[in-house]
């Protein structure tokens, strides 16, 4: 019986080392440690697996403010793991930082509007201004509008209202009330004051103030002084 057990271990082992001779790489298969591939470049990272003997395969895209886009954010399995050859690693993608909400800002002053942005974890860009309306200094609207995404330190480009549109004072002298209210109701103006001088064509414009030419703002009041009888 020992005789026997002797010759089969003696013909294993010749077995063994005539396998080895033919077939130089290991029977069993080795264990590979997963390197950590966070922060790493996902084509990076499938080409540093496929080095080692692993196979990769990209899962998903995840927002993550902490690895720029474009790099691993997680793997499965974890770093250090032991797999054996040819194993899957799974890893997914950074799309970087999550977007945020633009704020809506409008009616504030531009020192509110912009710690309201800040706040928001975007950057106060330029100013412009037109005229508008609005008082001065008012935030009338942003770039992006209010609502949309942005991503986290993009700038933001607000509008603000430089005052009411000016508008020349036309020039009023000969005409009647009547036609002098209608013109200036056609400028965007409004009869002012009255005054009352008997000299000249009864029921005509003597003079005004603001003169002709002269810029105001819309919804201004020009003054009159009407020959004869007020209206």
């Amino acid at each position: 019986m020992l005789t026997l057990l002797a010759v089969i271990a003696a013909a294993a082992a010749g077995g063994y080392v005539v396998t080895c001779a033919i077939f130089p790489a290991p029977i069993l298969p080795r264990s590979i440690a997963v390197p950590a591939l966070r922060g790493s470049p996902a084509d990076s990272a499938l080409g540093w697996l496929g080095r080692l003997g692993l196979r990769g395969k990209l899962a998903d895209t995840v927002a993550d403010p902490l690895t720029p886009a474009g790099t691993v954010a997680w793997q499965s399995p974890a770093a250090e793991t032991l797999l054996p050859q040819g194993a899957l690693v799974r890893i997914g993608v950074s799309g970087g930082a999550p977007l945020v909400s633009v704020p809506d800002v409008t009616d504030l002053d531009p020192a509110l509007a912009r710690q309201v942005i800040e706040a928001a974890g975007l950057q106060f860009g330029k100013i412009d201004t037109v005229r508008n309306d609005a008082d001065l200094g008012t935030v009338l609207a942003t770039v992006p509008p209010a609502g949309a995404t942005a991503r986290p330190g993009d700038p933001i480009r607000i509008t603000v209202s430089s005052g009411a549109p000016s508008v020349p004072v036309p020039d009023l002298v000969g005409l009647t009330v009547v036609a002098a209210r209608e013109r200036l109701a056609l400028a965007g103006l409004r009869v002012g004051a009255l005054e009352q001088r008997f000299e000249g064509k009864p029921g005509t414009v003597l003079a005004q103030k603001p003169a002709p030419g002269e810029l105001v703002t819309k919804e201004s009041g020009v003054s009159l002084t009407i020959s004869g009888t007020l209206p």
